[in-house]
């Protein structure tokens, strides 16, 4: 596959940066949940 579909590359760097975004956001949500378990204790 010596040519690469520019349609193609441009969903895969679509998908790179939503996964990345969904990536963040996990961590950003269990570091709020483990403050929050800390708080209470």
């Amino acid at each position: 596959m010596t040519a690469i579909d520019p349609e193609l590359e441009r969903h895969r760097r679509t998908w790179i940066g939503f996964t990345r975004l969904i990536k963040y956001a996990i961590v950003i949500i269990v570091i709020i949940l483990v403050g929050m378990a800390i708080f209470l204790l």
